[in-house]
């Protein structure tokens, strides 16, 4: 039997305590992280994977009615929340349930510009590449460059088909048009926000906004909600 193995959890506690008291603190962080650094990693191990864990079934609660992005935009404002206007206002606009989500990301920047195209702007196409391929967008707003880029693409509903004859008719002026590179046909796939009543309401300024619904979306009637929503049809 060696020295150690009578020893009691608490007599080893104590010895530990004595061999830390007696160094400074960098020599404290070496030992700890040298002796005890797989319990450590363990511990932080678990708690990343039981709050995984807790946030994906916390989520898997709330059925999703729309998710939304907004590209390019500059939060502008201290005390207008874009998440205000898209989500409680929007929400009540449509009598939502507290218990379905609205999405709106208005973090991510775009740039179709070879000159301006960097690491991160390649991971940001292909992130919401990804999205719309996996039918997780339902709407974009964002400026015509990506509008043009998606849209050739036929990447959009065309409005004719979504809206109704007399909404059609209230924002036939709005309309923003791309010509499909495939079929050659002309289609509207956007209406164009007046840049400062969107900044007024949501803080977030975009340069020419531009809304657009996807082509695959599966939230189509709450897109269609909210063209209704901002432009009083």
């Amino acid at each position: 039997m060696t020295p150690y193995e009578d020893k009691t959890i608490k007599d080893t506690m104590r010895e530990e305590g004595r061999k830390l008291k007696d160094m400074n603190g960098k020599d404290k962080l070496w030992y700890i992280w040298e002796y005890y650094k797989i319990p450590i990693i363990s511990v932080v191990v678990a708690i990343f994977l039981i709050f995984s864990i807790g946030s994906a079934v916390y989520n898997n609660r709330f059925e999703t009615a729309l998710n939304c992005v907004i590209l390019n935009s500059q939060l502008t404002s201290q005390t207008t929340s874009p998440d205000d206007y898209f989500d409680k206002d929007f929400r009540s606009y449509i009598n939502l349930p507290e218990d379905t989500k609205i999405e709106v990301n208005y973090s991510m920047s775009l740039s179709f510009d070879e000159s301006a195209m960097s690491d991160f702007t390649y991971a940001e196409l292909a992130k919401l590449s990804a999205m719309i391929t996996s039918k997780e967008l339902d709407v974009m707003i964002a400026r015509k460059d990506s509008i043009d880029h998606f849209g050739k693409m036929e990447g959009y509903m065309d409005l004719k088909k979504l809206l109704s004859p007399q909404e059609y008719e209230k924002v036939k002026d709005k309309l923003y048009f791309v010509t499909a590179q495939e079929t050659g046909e002309k289609m509207a796939v956007g209406i164009e926000i007046d840049k400062e009543d969107f900044e007024k309401k949501t803080g977030l300024l975009v340069d020419g906004p531009i809304l657009s619904v996807m082509v695959n979306s599966t939230h189509t009637d709450t897109a269609l909600g909210l063209i209704r929503y901002m432009f009083g049809l």
